[in-house]
């Protein structure tokens, strides 16, 4: 019995079909998949919450003191060996507040605490050429142990605009809405940010789909998803109503 094969045209028209369905299919599985990453990335924040309470209920109601690179070392990990085994890591302040005990050789499953999951790393904001990493391809999870870059204007009362001190705030010198003051969040806040022509402001750390946007933990411990450009109407960096942190 004659069997009639596929014709060129039955071909194409076949493989223009696959190709339809997938353009259809493929955008909203990766939205799917974003929206994983940002209820973990959440969570994250969340967990790290509680530490921040207990660290500040321990310290009189007052952050930690600044110091270099307190933005990405508040907590996070370090690696440990030729294999960077991630450790919690025992002089960043809040990390003895999420565990009794500190083990600076084993595993921790409160490490994915500090790990976006869509963290990529720090890019050029250059569209008109290929995306250039600026941690050659790491994350900031690899590179600082932390997806999470805090807010330094709790912790340096001089860097806020409100005195010469430079001293961590206490709570009770907040003046803002503490449920739109940013405490720590996905690391494209702070690049949003920053001054227009400055060396930050040319880079962005855009994780989740949309330029720009993000998870930040508030100081009331509430998290949003927000859009890190328009700080105005999403949130503020200021302790205190009409300062401006030193940059």
């Amino acid at each position: 019995m004659f069997r009639r094969g596929w014709t060129i045209v039955e071909l194409l028209v076949s493989i223009a079909v696959v190709a339809i369905l997938l353009s259809l299919l493929v955008p909203t599985l990766l939205r799917a998949r974003d929206m994983g990453f940002r209820a973990v990335c959440a969570n994250n924040l969340r967990q790290q919450n509680m530490a921040w309470q207990s660290y500040i209920q321990d310290n009189k109601d007052k952050f930690p003191a600044s110091f270099e690179g307190i933005e990405l070392h508040y907590g996070g990990v370090s690696y440990v060996g030729t294999s960077r085994i991630p450790v919690l890591a025992a002089d960043r302040p809040i990390n003895g507040h999420l565990a009794d005990q500190i083990h600076t050789d084993v595993v921790s499953e409160l490490s994915s605490l500090f790990h976006c999951p869509s963290d990529k790393g720090v890019f050029e904001r250059d569209t008109t050429k290929p995306r250039l990493n600026v941690l050659g391809n790491a994350s900031l999870y690899d590179t600082f142990g932390n997806s999470y870059r805090a807010n330094r204007a709790l912790f340096d009362s001089t860097y806020a605009g409100i005195d010469s001190l430079s001293r961590p705030l206490a709570l009770h010198e907040i003046q803002t809405d503490t449920s739109r003051l940013l405490l720590t969040g996905d690391a494209g806040w702070f690049y949003a940010t920053r001054a227009p022509g400055t060396a930050d402001a040319s880079l962005e750390a855009s994780w989740h789909l949309r330029k720009d946007y993000g998870n930040f933990l508030a100081v009331d411990g509430s998290t949003r998803h927000v859009d890190f450009s328009n700080p105005a109407r999403e949130f503020t960096l200021s302790p205190r109503p009409g300062l401006t942190s030193a940059d």
